[in-house]
């Protein structure tokens, strides 16, 4: 009986067919994928990456080639997009990406796409950016996100947290001696080459069905055992017990059919019972925590969200930066919060500027703004982390939803004076004094408006504190 060889794609700029033996030759043009006519020159950079995974791979192999980069290594999302359906549709196992985008706007479509691969059994692993901030579709908790360690650091290939990936941060050496044209020759030390590093290593643990938690606990250690510390990786999920939560923006879709089609259909179960949560995951459901318990629950292949892993999140998080003084900082609470944040993010979303949320409530995690424990009563903690979340991110602006906590409070957690408060009710708002009662859409439009201007060069009323 045959062993069925795996099937590796490396998406990229193309692989050099005199260099590597190729089992599929794709281009993505114009939307769709086609067979590739051009003649790949040895020194693409897709080529270096294939040389790296043949080199270090220790099992049967299927090389195939998606490329979606021009010869000046640039290419768009859409393509991407159509290189991961092609991936699904012909049976790739493992995919390798020595590429990404630190472009907020692409993060949507990007993890649409990403999670459909991983529901249908394929494993990804992606490069960072070499600058060191967060990549799309690195930082996913659903790819193995990788970088080259420094070279004066003797670490090996391990996995580990790192603050601008967030979960499962994979290191390797990161440069490479592979032989182009029979000459034998050094990479430099790159993100572009640790990715191909780990994808070998994959290659040799991997066997068919094997998700990628249980590749990181294969090469991780007692913190990977976290499981996430986001919720990026929830496609389809299933409320239990919880009426009138979900806004029409949730982070995935909300199944509400009978119970039992829902949690056929559902990948992920929404709870507020710590008791439930072994349960739903011995279902093969991950689990999105939203109860007060700080729980320690750990499964061997389900993702388990919850108050416990953001506390450790921040609890890890050791980097430091020096202030974001240039970053407009707008308070916000009251019934309508949700409401501001949502209208606010959408609009500064389509002047190309990103809004980094972050609230007190827990429920607010399922709506993409990062919850932050009132546990956590460490304000230098809190503000580390807020600020290395800016920074690495790229965030231009800071929306604080206050509801429930002094106002005196929020300015020290961020250890900064807020720019704009804005005081909702039900029915109207409150924008400072200055502006007096307003209607929704008018006062996200005015406090949109006077951010934007700041951003553009107005500067800023409040210094750093």
């Amino acid at each position: 009986m045959s062993i069925k060889k795996i099937h590796v794609c490396v998406i990229d700029d193309g692989i050099c067919g005199d260099e590597i033996n190729i089992y599929k030759n794709i281009q993505i043009r114009n939307g769709k994928a086609v067979d590739s006519l051009d003649v790949c020159k040895n020194n693409s950079h897709g080529t270096g990456c294939a040389k790296v995974i043949v080199k270090h791979a220790e099992k049967d192999i299927l090389i195939s080639s998606v490329s979606i980069l021009n010869r000046q290594c640039k290419g768009n999302i859409q393509s991407l997009c159509t290189a991961f359906e092609w991936c699904i549709e012909n049976g790739v196992d493992i995919i390798n990406l020595s590429l990404g985008s630190i472009f907020f706007k692409d993060k949507e479509l990007l993890l649409s796409a990403v999670n459909h691969c991983t529901e249908n059994g394929i494993v990804i692993v992606g490069a960072t950016s070499n600058e060191g901030y967060v990549t799309y579709p690195a930082s996913f908790t659903n790819v193995l996100g990788v970088r080259a360690f420094d070279e004066k650091e003797k670490r090996g290939c391990v996995a580990r947290y790192d603050v601008n990936l967030g979960f499962g941060l994979f290191e390797t050496q990161g440069s490479e001696k592979i032989c182009i044209s029979g000459i034998e020759k050094t990479t430099s030390w790159c993100n572009s080459v640790a990715a191909p590093q780990l994808t070998a290593k994959i290659i040799n643990v991997y066997e068919e069905g094997i998700s990628p938690i249980a590749i990181r606990n294969m090469f991780g250690n007692e913190l990977l055992k976290i499981n996430c510390f986001g919720v990026d990786w929830a496609s389809k999920a299933y409320v239990q017990n919880i009426n009138g939560l979900i806004p029409e923006w949730c982070v995935c879709k909300i199944v509400d059919n009978e119970m039992e089609i829902s949690l056929d259909i559902a990948d992920t179960v929404i709870a507020q019972k710590a008791d439930d949560i072994k349960k739903w995951s011995e279902a093969g459901k991950n689990i999105i925590y939203i109860g007060d318990d700080v729980i320690d629950y750990v499964g061997n292949d389900r993702y388990v969200w919850s108050k416990y892993n953001r506390i450790k999140q921040i609890h890890y998080n050791q980097i430091a930066q020096q202030g974001i003084s240039g970053v407009p900082v707008i308070f916000i609470k009251g019934v309508c919060a949700l409401k501001y944040i949502y209208g606010l993010e959408k609009m500064f979303k389509e002047k190309d500027y990103h809004a980094y949320s972050i609230s007190h409530s827990i429920l607010y995690e399922l709506y993409g703004i990062t919850y932050i424990p009132t546990e956590i009563a460490d304000a230098d903690e809190i503000s580390n982390f807020i600020r290395n979340e800016l920074h690495y991110k790229l965030g231009d602006i800071l929306l604080y939803d206050i509801s429930g906590i002094d106002e005196k409070l929020a300015a020290k957690n961020v250890k900064l004076l807020p720019d704009i408060i804005i005081d909702t009710t039900e029915k109207d708002v409150a924008i400072s004094s200055e502006y007096g009662s307003r209607t929704v859409a008018d006062s996200i439009e005015i406090v949109g408006s006077y951010i934007i201007e700041l951003l553009e060069g107005e500067g800023r009323e409040n210094d750093e504190q």
